[in-house]
């Protein structure tokens, strides 16, 4: 337990403590991210709030709405996303986390239906997949019969799998498809394909055999049609969703700046791609019920002045969301606080979490000027890098190094001298990741 009342054991204390002096950056685990990011959280609660209370509790349990995360690179834009994604959850959403690449981007959106549906969670769930999200439905949907007192609750079962089985939806074989699927997860003896159906709404549409197409009522898709079949999946997953007994779901795409590392025409596919996934749960009858929320750098702001269509979405005019406008389409994280104070705040809360992690208890009077003065070197330095993951990473190393060592009051110099070394590290580490 730290002093702010935060819950967390020794164990996570640990492991969160190693992540940070290795990567400086937060879990991208949802159910480990809700338990340890509180332990170090600070300054984008207001935000937070406000998001929940104007998407998650209003207006995304009806239709679908996006935002865009701004910062630099290590500016805390995956903390921001999984402290939303564990708000998400609370709230009474699916979310799923997507670490964009260049095989995972908006134009190839049958990649990236794959990669939401792999890491869709679930509330309570302490694990990602299509399968627990079945699973969730047929819990969900027994639970309504059995308080509705059917007679026969797998009769009644079996005419709501005709119901979905009939309906019409975004992608015109998900309902028979997915109601073959939660059949079998009611009584795996009771099926015609066996896991077929999980397969094809996995997105692993190639593995299915001629019998299990012919069972299932499905053809094969051409590559060129693939794109279509991801964003028509998306969207009936999405509305399908409210079966688990859920609001919606809450999409994350991390580092969305590498889609647009593309030039020329290339470069418009991804744009026009981000467009018509904006636009793509628009004017569908009843709504989808998505908050989408991209984040990436703000050299993304420039890329979009390409594409008009989609910088009007996506451009902020008039009043800012740090400004008070909850509708405002971008969220810039250097906003939230100055550098200083706020890499301040982060470091006294990190020690907190080093005692418990360590078992050492540190002595504030010394740590409280050094981390001050490492908040003023990091906010400081221009090194083509935001200052907030350099810091984390070399405050939580700092405070290991004197659990060992010995507690002692830092110079400037040297504390510089210790960002610099990670700050080279940091930039090597992205190179080689940049390399193909």
């Amino acid at each position: 337990m730290l002093k702010d009342g935060t819950a967390l054991g020794g164990e996570d204390a640990r492991q969160i403590w190693a992540i940070l002096a290795e990567e400086g950056k937060a879990p991208t685990e949802l159910a480990f991210a809700g338990q340890v990011l509180p332990a170090y959280s600070v300054g984008i609660d207001e935000w937070m709030n406000r998001l929940s209370s104007t998407y998650l509790r209003d207006l995304c349990r009806k239709r679908a709405h996006f935002k865009m995360v701004i910062a630099p690179y290590g500016g805390g834009k995956t903390h921001f996303l999984m402290s939303l994604g564990s708000r998400a959850l609370e709230e009474g959403y699916a979310v799923s986390y997507i670490a964009c690449t260049p095989g995972v981007a908006l134009n190839n959106f049958f990649e990236l239906y794959r990669a939401f549906v792999r890491s869709i969670q679930l509330p309570g769930d302490d694990r990602p997949g299509l399968n627990r999200f079945l699973r969730k439905v047929v819990q969900n949907k027994m639970k309504q019969i059995q308080e509705a007192q059917a007679p026969d609750p797998e009769m009644a079962f079996a005419r709501w799998l005709e119901t979905v089985a009939r309906e019409d939806h975004q992608d015109s074989a998900f309902g028979r498809v997915v109601a073959e699927a939660l059949r079998s997860e009611n009584n795996p003896a009771d099926t015609i394909a066996g896991d077929a159906p999980v397969r094809w709404l996995r997105g692993e549409i190639d593995t299915l055999t001629r019998e299990e197409l012919a069972a299932l009522r499905l053809a094969k898709y051409p590559t060129k049609d693939r794109n279509e079949l991801g964003r028509n999946l998306t969207i009936s997953v999405a509305r399908f969703a409210r079966e688990a007994g859920i609001f919606g779901v809450v999409i994350l795409l991390d580092e969305a700046e590498t889609m647009f590392n593309a030039t020329g025409k290339a470069l418009l596919r991804v744009l026009s791609a981000m467009r018509v996934m904006l636009d793509l749960p628009q004017g569908i009858p009843g709504g989808v019920p998505i908050f989408g929320v991209f984040s990436a750098v703000p050299d993304v702001l420039e890329q979009l002045t390409k594409y008009p269509a989609l910088e009007q979405r996506m451009s902020v005019r008039g009043v800012s969301f740090e400004e008070g406008s909850d509708y405002a389409p971008q969220l810039h994280l250097d906003k939230v606080e100055t550098q200083e104070n706020l890499l301040g705040l982060i470091g006294r809360r990190l020690v907190g979490l080093g005692q418990l992690a360590t078992g050492h208890d540190f002595n504030r009077t010394i740590q409280d000027p050094n981390v001050a003065l490492l908040a003023h070197v990091a906010a400081e330095r221009n090194l083509q890098i935001d200052a907030r993951r350099l810091f984390v990473k070399t405050w939580v190393n700092v405070l290991d190094t004197q659990v060992k060592l010995g507690e002692r009051i830092f110079t400037e110099e040297e504390l510089s001298d210790r960002y610099q070394g990670f700050f080279q590290g940091l930039r090597k580490s992205e190179q080689k990741e940049s390399e193909p």
